[in-house]
């Protein structure tokens, strides 16, 4: 016999913990105690991201952070020695961040946090290491830019802006075969070894001593100057307008839409995100419900915010046939003009709110979720209760709210649509829906 579903309660309200904050030498240890959590995480996050590079070494981050893999030794020497401890190394680039780091048990937090230090202040960086990291890196780069998708969005942003946005973050490819193994050496002691950076520690800390950890990585590395930052100039050529990458014969087209947006400092986030939502950022969200609910287009409709240090990108995006691009265009800006127009309904609202709040305990209920919410702390310079202002903005939210960030942050005049796609099929219908002027393009003359 089946037993009645019981009655949900209200949820639970969450707090996110309260980092504690020292000062180690000329770096910053940022920390959080989970009592019982016995796998850790450890994350060295530095300012030296793919926006700060200069023209002639774009990509140059990118390929140092990968070159870091091959340790001190070389050869890929890092992940071994990791393994040895139960540990795995964690790394990325942003346009914002350089960030390093391992997760690690707990009680092996010491030895996994040793050979990180040695891996970012004391790497091998051979030239045969760096080379063959290169090399993997434009192999990957032509590889993945074969998913229509992936080509789509790593053209908008010469659509968008000039200058070092104007280049995927990896690097073109042919400005990254200029960059050889000393410029990799020169950016590594300039903006990575001499700098000691901010390390965000968190896991069962019991018996971990975090101002040793700190000295053991910091070193005698000094603190990084200040950088005010600069927003890039936009690329030429008249908004809203529509660029075909062409992919003869190809039966679909990846669809993206995208217009600049204001710095991460300058939004607030929970009305951009909340709207960002209700247009595309749930599986009930406008654009789904339109393009693969109503219409039968796509398998999935979605749209996001790109919020940098001193600009961002709102992009929408999807994927549907050949013969239902130029509809699903407009299609999906007549969802945004609608919701520009209109606003949003009740229900939508209540939406955002659940989705945005009742999940935060299991959001953040793992080491590396809440050392990931830490390092967006640390890159943008956000307080310490920023979870906790951010959900209380969502529960605040109201549908005046979302209305008046519709008119604010989605700007449907300044779109710039980038669609990899077959132009010999798409040209004439994108030109007859209105979206702009059509201009095609060869995606192998993008980055040359």
């Amino acid at each position: 016999m089946l037993q009645t579903r019981p009655d949900l309660g209200a949820p639970k309200p969450y707090t996110f913990p309260k980092p504690r904050r020292l000062t180690v030498g000329g770096g910053t240890v940022v920390a959080i105690d989970v009592p019982g959590q016995a796998f850790a995480s450890v994350r060295l996050v530095h300012p030296s991201g793919g926006a700060a590079e200069a023209p002639e070494s774009m990509g140059v981050a990118a390929l140092t952070n990968e070159a870091l893999e091959d340790g001190v030794h070389g050869n890929s020497s890092l992940a071994p020695a990791l393994e040895r401890h139960g540990a795995e190394w964690v790394s990325r680039v942003t346009w914002d961040g350089f960030i390093t780091g391992v997760d690690a048990p707990a009680n092996r937090l010491d030895d996994a946090t040793a050979l990180l230090a040695e891996a970012v202040r004391s790497p091998a960086l051979r030239d045969e290491d760096v080379l063959r990291r290169r090399d993997q890196i434009l192999e990957r780069f032509w590889l993945d830019a074969s998913v229509p998708s992936t080509l789509a969005t790593r053209a908008v942003g010469g659509q968008l802006f000039t200058g070092r946005y104007a280049t995927p973050l990896s690097g073109a490819p042919e400005r990254l075969k200029s960059v050889d193994p000393q410029t990799v050496r020169d950016f590594h002691a300039s903006s990575i070894a001499a700098v000691a950076g901010t390390l965000v520690v968190v896991g069962d800390l019991s018996g971990v001593d975090l101002e040793e950890l700190g000295s053991a990585v910091f070193g005698d590395a000094g603190a990084p100057q200040d950088a005010e930052p600069t927003a890039p100039g936009p690329a030429p050529g008249e908004l809203p307008r529509v660029v075909v990458l062409d992919r003869p014969d190809s039966v679909q087209s990846a669809l993206l839409m995208a217009h600049r947006a204001p710095a991460r400092s300058q939004v607030d986030l929970p009305r951009a995100d909340g709207v960002s939502d209700v247009l595309g950022g749930m599986f009930t969200s406008r654009l789904n419900l339109e393009l693969r609910e109503r219409l039968g287009y796509t398998y999935g409709a979605g749209c996001r915010f790109d919020l940098r240090r001193d600009s961002g990108v709102f992009l929408v995006s999807t994927q549907v046939d050949t013969e239902t691009t130029a509809h699903s265009l407009t299609a999906s800006l007549a969802e945004i003009e609608r919701l520009r127009t209109d606003g949003v309904t009740e229900g939508e609202l209540s939406a955002v709110r659940e989705s945005n709040t009742v999940g935060l305990p299991v959001t953040y209920s793992t080491a590396r979720s809440l050392a990931g919410a830490l390092v967006e702390m640390v890159v943008h310079d956000l307080p310490e209760d920023h979870i906790d202002r951010l959900r209380a903005g969502f529960e605040a939210l109201t549908a005046d709210d979302l209305a008046r960030a519709a008119q604010e942050y989605l700007r449907p005049s300044e779109m710039v649509t980038v669609i990899a796609g077959d132009a010999k099929r798409l040209e004439g219908p994108l030109a007859e829906a209105g979206a702009g002027p059509v201009t095609v393009r060869d995606p192998e003359t993008l980055w040359s």
